[in-house]
């Protein structure tokens, strides 16, 4: 059963994958991740930009999420194009050719008492 919600095209303006972590990993690795929901009867082909504010963009990185699935990739993880530089801003856009929802998580372990935040990335108009 498909359901008709999200967008094709996401923004995360704010990203940041702390330098350093404290505890355990990988549980306790600092990281940025994004979760994608694809409600659709459809599998998502989604394409990844970053964007920097003292280079040009990389990307695309290509992201499959399976009809009527989730998936949670960190930013940490992603290699091709190129990795993430740790300890610099970027921010992101999702372009995908079906509808879907992405959210933005943020884990900071850089000292004990671990900082973790959450939010929706930002929708584009469609």
């Amino acid at each position: 059963m498909s359901i008709n919600i999200g967008r094709k095209t996401w923004a995360i303006p704010e990203g940041y994958i702390p330098a350093w972590s404290h505890g355990p990993e990988p549980e306790f690795t600092s990281h940025e991740a994004f979760c994608i929901l694809n409600a659709t009867d459809q599998d998502a082909r989604i394409e990844l930009t970053i964007y920097y504010d003292n280079r040009d963009p990389v990307g695309p990185y290509k992201i499959e999420v399976a009809a009527r699935r989730v998936r949670h990739v960190r930013f940490n993880e992603l290699t091709d194009p190129a990795s993430i530089p740790r300890g610099i801003t970027y921010a992101s856009v999702f372009e995908s050719d079906v509808p879907v929802i992405i959210q933005h998580t943020r884990l900071d372990s850089r000292q004990a008492e671990n900082g973790l935040m959450t939010t929706m990335a930002f929708p584009g108009d469609e």
